[in-house]
């Protein structure tokens, strides 16, 4: 008779796992290192998680849930510059807290391995698919594929990020301008 699982054993394996990644890179990342830091042993990382790409995955949906968390406050009955505005600053404040999130998901994203069907679209994606709708429905971009547009606005919140990290006495302005610039480029708003 097998032991149960631990809730404890598979959060130390996904934290490990995020540490390791982060470190080393998702293809250089091996499950023996993931194990070591977890202090498990590697054949208890696979009574967790059957595959490497199995813990990928859940990997990727556990951070998706990260986001989702951070969302609580979230403004449902506003319009949608100012929930756009919100779920702009929940992804630029996760992302100057913890900047090897953003690395790590985007490799993760790149392994190709991720299983969409497994995917539940949560309130960021949610929340972020309505307002960019919402925004774009008078623009020129009204045509444009909605998920395209949202990939955008992530790769912009990314690249925003990323400037804030190696220039922290910009973060103001360059959040300002990074808003504004995705919200002007969306809804069509100066063209």
């Amino acid at each position: 008779m097998s032991r149960p699982k631990s809730d404890g054993k598979r959060q130390a394996i996904l934290k490990a796992a995020f540490e390791v990644f982060a470190e080393r890179g998702v293809q250089n990342g091996p499950t023996a290192a993931i194990s070591l830091k977890a202090g498990v042993a590697e054949g208890s990382l696979f009574r967790y998680f059957k595959t490497k790409d199995e813990l990928l995955n859940e990997l990727y949906l556990e951070m998706r849930r990260d986001f989702d968390r951070d969302l609580q406050e979230f403004p449902r009955g506003a319009d949608a510059r100012t929930r756009m505005r919100h779920i702009w600053d929940v992804f630029v404040n996760l992302g100057l807290r913890q900047p090897a999130r953003l690395t790590v998901m985007r490799q993760l994203r790149a392994t190709g391995k991720l299983l969409k069907e497994r995917e539940q679209a949560g309130l960021m994606v949610l929340e972020t698919l309505k307002a960019t709708q919402e925004a774009v429905e008078t623009s020129p971009f009204r045509e444009a594929p909605l998920e395209f547009m949202v990939l955008l606005l992530r790769a912009h919140a990314e690249a925003t990020i990323e400037f804030i990290v190696a220039h922290p006495e910009q973060e103001k302005a360059c959040r300002e301008l990074g808003f504004d610039v995705i919200w002007r480029g969306l809804s069509g708003i100066g063209k």
